[in-house]
């Protein structure tokens, strides 16, 4: 039967008993409200939780602006420490979209966006002989906005490898996908041929590195309200499609595809569809031959926000929000015996909850969000055992 237990880690958690939730809280994190999260197993069994905070404000040319700081916890034998102290390279500033990984070694690897004037631009850091790299030249400037969003990472020997969106302005040329890695002897970005059909427009990657360190991709071609899911993997020398498109009808609004691969490199795909005006999350998985639909809709209400994870059976595990007025839920899935069986993560149903985030591991399923608590949003785990 599956088993949620909570974790709460705010300023006055204390250990738990008895046969209630364990409690935790992790050493330094602050007060402030959390706006993003990413949680990230380690081959080794540790846990690592990225969080971007509020943290005061600054003035720009523009006017003024809320201050963010990002920073990175390690869950190593039962006890929680910093990574260091404020990863940021410049503060005050507005940071957004985090986004954490780690290599078959168990290396951190941070990207998220620091916002120069006009500009958003992704900046990188790698946590390396116990120490975080300092990397601000490195930065990949943008062409627009929505393309400093257009990304996914993912990290191989220590290094963050991506998939990112350039808009090249040109109709018929609207985004280009490439996978990004860094060139040590040029001292710059490599970039590969184009992912996508470059007479289409092509949005939301997710990526994942086979046992080889190739890539596979997923990600949405077409138009906003006639996408298709396309999943592509790299071969060595071009990219090869598997299959054809995963959503269950024609081309239509779709959203949020995530990405995992099994050991043996076969890849497993949540994403967003539309379906008679609701934004069900349905789940397919690639056999080695062709896509195999997981179940059906998994949710109730309209969803947003999927995260998806293999549990250690190599079945899938999912989280998704679901919207209640104002009040989202997070909710989580998992995959066995050919049904989904739901759980609902947050309880406190008058608690507005966010930013969902699976991870796996031996130890187990791990799920973290953040959920308000008297108008601060806090970090709140779960394990699903």
């Amino acid at each position: 039967m599956a088993i949620l237990l909570a974790l709460w880690c705010g300023p006055s958690a204390t250990a738990g008993g008895g046969a209630g939730p364990a409690l935790l809280r992790p050493p330094a994190l602050s007060a402030d409200p959390v706006r993003e999260l990413r949680i990230v197993a380690t081959p080794s069994g540790d846990l690592l939780l990225a969080t971007m905070q509020d943290h005061g404000g600054g003035h720009s040319w523009r006017g003024k602006f809320k201050a963010r700081v990002l920073r990175v916890y390690r869950l190593s034998q039962g006890q929680w420490h910093a990574l260091g102290g404020i990863l940021n390279y410049n503060q005050p500033r507005p940071i957004s979209n985090l986004d954490l990984a780690t290599d078959a070694q168990g290396t951190p690897v941070a990207v998220w966006n620091e916002n120069y004037g006009d500009n958003d631009v992704v900046v990188f850091r790698a946590y390396q002989q116990g120490a975080w790299t300092n990397w601000p030249d490195r930065y990949l400037g943008v062409s627009s906005p929505a393309a400093a969003r257009t990304r996914a990472v993912a990290a191989r020997a220590g290094e963050p490898v991506l998939i990112h969106g350039e808009y090249r302005g040109n109709p018929d040329r609207q985004t280009w996908l490439t996978y990004r890695a860094w060139d040590a002897a040029a001292q710059t970005w490599s970039r590969s041929v184009p992912v996508n059909d470059l007479t289409q427009y092509s949005r939301s990657p997710s990526v994942a590195l086979d046992a080889q360190g190739r890539p596979v991709v997923a990600y949405l071609q077409g138009d906003v309200l006639g996408s298709a899911v396309l999943v592509k993997r790299w071969t060595g020398t071009a990219w090869e499609t598997l299959g054809g498109p995963l959503n269950r009808g024609g081309p239509r609004y779709l959203a949020s595809p995530v990405l995992t691969l099994d050991p043996a490199g076969r890849p497993t795909v949540a994403w967003i569809e539309d379906l008679a005006g609701m934004d069900a999350l349905y789940v397919s998985s690639w056999n080695g031959q062709r896509w195999t639909a997981r179940g059906g809709r998994l949710n109730a209400t309209s969803a947003t926000q999927p995260t998806l994870t293999l549990d250690r059976h190599g079945l899938p595990v999912v989280a998704w929000v679901e919207d209640t007025g104002s009040i989202g839920r997070v909710n989580a899935a998992t995959w066995a015996a050919g049904a989904w069986r739901r759980l609902e993560a947050n309880t406190a149903h008058d608690r507005d909850a966010r930013s969902p985030s699976l991870t796996s591991s031996a130890a187990g399923v791990m799920l973290a969000w953040r959920e308000d608590s008297g108008g601060r949003y806090r970090v709140r785990l779960a394990r699903l055992d």
